[in-house]
């Protein structure tokens, strides 16, 4: 994860699965937008996982989860790997909340982004009510509430 506020790229950690979890949901599509990018820098700065992330590590972060993100096999290789970096309910339910939050970033889901969406609900093992409950929170812009665990 990080030591000394810097984050380590050959990290599998929670912090990295999250940014993985995000960059899948911008790249769902084909098309990373302006819109996603900032809804990602918008939420890392909200969240405290991610406090004492430096600017650069955090661009650094990004591009890193975007290129492991790119040279996954595909989803049913990536998606088991994401599910056990994140071993608990409320690290799974804050990823799906993230991705949720960059896939209606620009304000459309396409079917694609729903299809990540969707296979990220049932490798995270998430119910409809807690699917229901994160999207009204990505759809308000608001924050996601810290739980004890995450």
């Amino acid at each position: 994860m990080a030591k000394g506020n810097h984050v380590h790229f050959d990290d599998f950690t929670r912090q990295a699965a999250l940014f993985e979890t995000m960059l899948l949901a911008a790249m769902a599509d084909g098309d990373v937008t302006k819109l996603e990018v900032e809804e990602i820098y918008r939420r890392v700065f909200q969240r405290p996982e991610f406090y004492g992330i430096h600017a650069n590590d955090l661009k650094r972060a990004i591009a890193h989860a975007a290129e492991r993100v790119a040279q996954s096999q595909d989803l049913m290789h990536l998606l088991p790997m994401l599910a056990e970096r994140l071993p608990d309910k409320a690290s799974r339910e804050l990823a799906f909340g993230l991705a949720v939050s960059v896939a209606l970033a620009d304000r459309v889901a396409d079917a694609r982004e729903l299809g990540v969406l969707k296979a990220l609900q049932n490798a995270f093992d998430l119910t409809e009510a807690d699917v229901a409950r994160l999207f009204e929170a990505a759809a308000a812009e608001a924050p996601f509430p810290s739980r004890e665990g995450v």
